[in-house]
C-alpha cells in the first residue's frame, strides 16, 4: 500500500522535477488555484480523459512553488489502484496513515482522485469533513451518477462544485499558438483561411486535451477511438451492467445520426429495439457522464418547458464522430449543418451556464437553435453555416421579438460578418471560425 502511495506521490522524493513539457493552459485553472485556500471541498468532476488528473498534478505543482508548503502537507489518492481504497474506508487507519506520513500543525490537502470508486463516496468525504481537522479536500471524479448524485446531496453547503469540459476552441487557438485578434473582422481580413482551418480541424477531432496535443490526424482518429470503446463501450455500460450491449451501442450510434435534433424517447425506443425505460435510463447516464447534453425549449412559462421534447447534443464533437468514426472534411459531410450547430452549443456551455440556454421552437415548427436567457436579458442565437448574406437572417426572430423584448441577435455563418441595426434590435452576423468572441457577445 506505502509503495503504491510513494509511485503516485513523487514529488516526496528528495530532488524530484515536475515533467516540463509543452501542455494546454485550461481558463479554470486560476479558480481551481483560489479554491485551494478555502475551506470547502473542492470537487472537479468530468468525464474521463478530459484532463482532471491532469490539472490535479498542476495544481499540486503550483503549491509545491509556494515554499512555505511541505511536500509531506500533500497526500495524492488515485483510486484506479483499487488497494488504496480499504485505506481511505478505514477511518482509523486512514489518520493514523496521514498523522504518520504528514507534517503536524500545519494544513493537509488531500487528493481524491476517481473518488467514483469509492463505494458511498459522498458520505465518506463528508463525515471526514466534518471531524473539523485543518485537511483541504479536493474530489475529482468522472461524474459517474453514483459520485455526482453523493456529492449534490450529502454534500450540500459543504463543497464548491467544477466541471471540466473537453478543451474550448479559445484554449485549442491558444495552445496552437493563434493570439486572439482585436476584433473579428481584423482575423478575417488577414488570416481567413488560417481561422477556417483550425476551426475546421476543431470540429472534426474535438478538444479532448490527448486529442488535441496529437501530432497526426491519424493519432487523433485512433486515440478517439479508444476513448469511445473504453469510455462508452466499456466504463459507462459495465456501470450500468447493461445487459443488452449491443442494443446500448446502437442506441449510442442512433442519438449520434440525431446530433442536433429533437430527441423523442418512443422514437428512439422504436428504432433501436429497447424498451423505453432502458433507453431513458442510458439516456440519463450518458448525460451525467458528460457525453451528451439535453436542451430544453423556451417558454415564458418555464414549467412547460420540463414536459416537451428537448434536443440532443454532444459535449465533444471528436467523440460523435467516433460513434460512426468519420472524420471527413466539413466540406464532404452530408451533417456538416449538425456538426457546426453542435460546435457552437458546447462552446456556448464552457462559457455561460447551462441552465441559461434554451432553444425556440414555434407551433408551425419554425426554431431558433439557442436561446440565452440572463435576468430580462434574451439573446438568440441562430446558426446558418450554409447560407450567406441577406438570406442568412433568420425570420423566427420576428415571431419571438413580437412576445419577448429582446434587442440583440446572433447568426452564425460560414464567412458573413456585418452588423445590421434597426430601430428595435441589433443582430450581429458571426462567421464560425471566430466563434471565440462569442462568449464577450453575451455580456
Amino acid at each position: 500500500m506505502k509503495d503504491t502511495f510513494d509511485l503516485q506521490n513523487p514529488w516526496r522524493s528528495p530532488g524530484y522535477t515536475f515533467p516540463d513539457e509543452p501542455y494546454i493552459k485550461r481558463s479554470i485553472f486560476s479558480t481551481l488555484i483560489e479554491d485551494l485556500h478555502k475551506k470547502k471541498i473542492t470537487v472537479l468532476l468530468g468525464a474521463r480523459q478530459v484532463g482532471k488528473t491532469f490539472l490535479i498534478k498542476k495544481m499540486i505543482e503550483k503549491l509545491l512553488a509556494d515554499k512555505e508548503v511541505d511536500p509531506k502537507q500533500i497526500f495524492y489518492f488515485n483510486f484506479d489502484a483499487f488497494s488504496l481504497i480499504d485505506l481511505v474506508e478505514n477511518d482509523r487507519d486512514f489518520f493514523n496513515f496521514i498523522k504518520s506520513y504528514g507534517v503536524t500543525a500545519k494544513r493537509t490537502y488531500i487528493f481524491l482522485d476517481e473518488a467514483q470508486r469509492i463505494p458511498e463516496a459522498g458520505l465518506l468525504i463528508k463525515r471526514y469533513y466534518d471531524l473539523g481537522h485543518d485537511i483541504k479536500f479536493i474530489v475529482s471524479g468522472s461524474s459517474s451518477l453514483q459520485i455526482k448524485g453523493q456529492t449534490k446531496e450529502t454534500l450540500t453547503g459543504r463543497k464548491t462544485l467544477f466541471e471540466l469540459y473537453p478543451v474550448s476552441y479559445y484554449e485549442f487557438l491558444k495552445f496552437k499558438g493563434v493570439e486572439p485578434p482585436d476584433s473579428p473582422a481584423q482575423a478575417l481580413k488577414f488570416e481567413a483561411g488560417g481561422y477556417q482551418r483550425l476551426m475546421e480541424e476543431f470540429v472534426r477531432f474535438g478538444g479532448y486535451p490527448g486529442v488535441v496535443v496529437a501530432d497526426s490526424f491519424e493519432d487523433k482518429i485512433i486515440l478517439l477511438k479508444e476513448i469511445y470503446n473504453s469510455y462508452i463501450q466499456k466504463d459507462i455500460s459495465d456501470f450500468l451492467k447493461v445487459e443488452d450491449v449491443s442494443g446500448f451501442n446502437r442506441m449510442v450510434q442512433f442519438i449520434s445520426a440525431q446530433t442536433a435534433s429533437l430527441c423523442k424517447i418512443n422514437e428512439v425506443a422504436k428504432n433501436v429495439r429497447l424498451s423505453r425505460h432502458f433507453v431513458e435510463k442510458y439516456l440519463l447516464a450518458l448525460e451525467e457522464t458528460y457525453v451528451i447534453a439535453f436542451l430544453r425549449p423556451y417558454f415564458a412559462n418555464l414549467g412547460k418547458a420540463i414536459i416537451k421534447t428537448p434536443k440532443l447534443y454532444f459535449y465533444d464533437t471528436g467523440l460523435r464522430n467516433a460513434v460512426f468514426g468519420e472524420f471527413q472534411p466539413l466540406d464532404n459531410r452530408a451533417d456538416i449543418g449538425a456538426m457546426i450547430e453542435n460546435f457552437v452549443f458546447s462552446e456556448l456551455i464552457k462559457s455561460v451556464e447551462k441552465d441559461r440556454l434554451w432553444f425556440y421552437r414555434t407551433t408551425s415548427g419554425s426554431e431558433i437553435d439557442f436561446i440565452f436567457v440572463k435576468g430580462n436579458k434574451i439573446i438568440p442565437i441562430e446558426v446558418k453555416y450554409r447560407i450567406s448574406g441577406q438570406k442568412a437572417y433568420p425570420k423566427t426572430f420576428n415571431t419571438l421579438a413580437k412576445h419577448t423584448n429582446f434587442k440583440k441577435g446572433l447568426v452564425i455563418t460560414k464567412d458573413f460578418l456585418q452588423e445590421k441595426k434597426t430601430l428595435d434590435m441589433q443582430i450581429l452576423y458571426i462567421p464560425a471560425s471566430v466563434l471565440y468572441c462569442t462568449g464577450a457577445e453575451l455580456d
